[in-house]
């Protein structure tokens, strides 16, 4: 099968880590692939997370940008054509030549909004089929009676060797370490630590570069702060292996985003995740991850994950069983079952 996806790629967005995703497990089953993405020009540096494949065509501009080189999306051949949140592209230009894209080609749209949208630009497209990825979504029927439920594919599990993550990352071997992610919307919320960790605990902040922190001048023994731009997946697992803990603190959003990808990326990595029991963004996970309610929940959480040898155990035992569940494999294969169903519905 032939498919080309419209979508943000190797950046610091939900949207790509979704469709790179698919993407791979697509190439790996054996179809053949095009991207068409955002031109780098409409992104600083620091937001990408990776170099491009020889698939990657960069053809058209932001949202505000307004601009579309249509050639390479009209000369290309494909069966399907999917478009991942629309509410990044720039969806005048982009309305203007679908009528072409359709009369040649099958089209899906991946719905990453929270809410129906207000504004009348999402409702201009007459898609094949439109697939959402979290339950919540399914507000969507009652625009799109037929619209597709398929969940967020996770990347696969891996292991790493922590001694070694260590090293390269220039990071102690004798204490346990939490790594705290403050990149792409996420928030330091753990400032100070119960004196009993102090002791034999680092608190990794891995942030932005050009991050407010009052600690980034003088940070407490305890800490390490890192000022890095958008990881890539390599060097995210890299921190992922070389912790004991990760903390995912989050519940605000620049966009109309339902679910966190990171955490659908971060999850089969090995490493026990907490998150704020508060948040939406967290919602399709349960005993995955750790929750917690407030800063003394997870000061208490902490000390219980690292005085209990076999809590990690257990929360890695249950987040491998959900990766397993929405492994990229098995969602990569569910969007193939319908490309096939609505390929052979239009002939």
């Amino acid at each position: 099968m032939k498919i080309a996806v419209m979508t943000a790629f190797h950046t610091d967005d939900g949207a790509s880590v979704h469709s790179e995703t698919l993407v791979k497990a697509w190439m790996e089953m054996g179809h053949k692939i095009i991207v068409f993405s955002f031109i780098k020009e409409d992104f600083e540096p620091e937001q990408f997370t990776g170099k491009d494949e020889r698939y990657v065509i960069r053809c058209f501009g932001a949202k505000h940008n307004k601009f579309i080189d249509p050639r390479p999306i009209l000369t290309t051949d494909f069966d399907i054509f999917v478009v991942e949140n629309l509410r990044m592209l720039p969806v005048e230009e982009l309305a203007k030549i679908f009528p072409l894209i359709r009369s040649r080609a099958r089209t899906v749209h991946v719905v990453h909004e929270s809410s129906l949208p207000e504004e009348i630009w999402f409702y201009r497209f007459l898609w094949d089929k439109v697939v959402y990825f979290d339950k919540r979504q399914d507000f969507l029927k009652d625009i799109y009676p037929d619209a597709k439920f398929i969940p967020f594919p996770c990347l696969p599990l891996r292991e790493g060797k922590k001694e070694e993550s260590r090293k390269r990352l220039n990071l102690p071997m004798n204490k346990e370490i939490i790594f705290a992610f403050c990149q792409r919307g996420y928030e330091l919320y753990l400032r100070d630590m119960r004196e009993e960790l102090k002791d034999k605990v680092i608190l990794l902040c891995v942030i932005p570069q050009g991050y407010e922190m009052l600690e980034k001048e003088s940070p407490p023994p305890w800490m390490i702060i890192r000022e890095e731009s958008a990881l890539s997946k390599e060097r995210f697992d890299e921190y992922l292996f070389a912790a004991d803990a990760a903390i995912f603190h989050k519940f605000e959003s620049r966009y109309h985003r339902v679910v966190s990808a990171v955490i659908f990326q971060v999850i089969g990595a090995g490493c026990p995740i907490f998150v704020p029991q508060q948040s939406e963004f967290f919602r399709p996970l349960q005993d995955e991850v750790i929750y917690y309610s407030d800063i003394e929940e997870l000061n208490k959480k902490l000390i219980a994950l690292f005085k209990n040898e076999g809590e990690p155990k257990r929360v890695k035992e249950t987040a491998k069983v959900f990766v397993g569940m929405n492994s990229a494999a098995k969602v990569a294969e569910m969007y193939i079952d319908l490309f096939t169903k609505i390929l052979k519905k239009r002939g």
